[in-house]
């Protein structure tokens, strides 16, 4: 998403909290990150938070996170939330990057859904149809590849309105891939249940790929 341009918070977006085990403060639940103890004593993303077992959450924020994984703190505040001593090698410093990951396939596998339920317009020009024929459905957003042209963006961004947020986080290859069609630039995604936890998942990509 323009990093300059978060997903505008709405009501439906404000979902149960939990509290930042590193922040300590308590935040809707699609704004966090819940981790789970996997059998092997390993702290892993539950990203869909629907893993067994106790959790915790951290704070979708990728600078605070690495700063506390650097420090050790992320790893003293998951052992007093978990009433356990976790050892060291519990928490991969990786752990940015392979949440990071994890979000990335549910967004892209989320378009995949998306298009094979009819919502979704490919192409600057049948956006622009859509968006002008009554009846189509209301926009939820739209992805502009992040390898696309500027110019590109900016007439994407003016024909969707301020109002709809404009996604450029996933270049065509990605946008392509997920749609299996050849150069894939621009995507309109019509509203539909699954469009709430899309914003939010990509609303927490954008937090963990801030750099400060």
């Amino acid at each position: 998403m323009d990093s300059k341009r978060p997903v505008k918070e709405t009501p439906e977006r404000l979902g149960p909290e939990r509290r930042c085990i590193l922040s300590t403060k308590s935040m809707p639940t699609d704004m966090l990150v819940r981790l789970v103890i996997d059998p092997d004593g390993k702290l892993v993303p539950d990203v869909a938070a629907k893993l067994p077992g106790r959790g915790l959450w951290i704070t979708a924020n990728g600078p605070l996170v690495r700063n506390e994984l650097k420090s050790g703190r992320l790893l003293k505040a998951a052992s007093r939330s978990l009433k356990t001593s976790l050892k060291k090698e519990a928490v991969s410093l990786e752990l940015v990057e392979t949440i990071t990951m994890l979000l990335t396939k549910r967004c892209l596998d989320r378009l995949g859904l998306e298009q094979r339920a009819g919502n979704l317009v490919t192409g600057f020009d049948k956006i622009k149809a859509a968006l002008a024929k009554k009846g189509s459905g209301e926009p939820a957003l739209v992805f502009a590849a992040s390898d696309g042209a500027d110019d590109g963006r900016r007439k994407i961004k003016s024909a969707v309105g301020a109002l709809v947020p404009v996604v450029d986080y996933f270049d065509r290859d990605q946008l392509s891939n997920a749609l299996g069609r050849d150069n894939a630039v621009h995507v309109l995604v019509l509203e539909s249940g699954g469009t709430e936890k899309l914003k939010a998942d990509i609303g927490r990509l954008v937090g963990l790929s801030a750099t400060e």
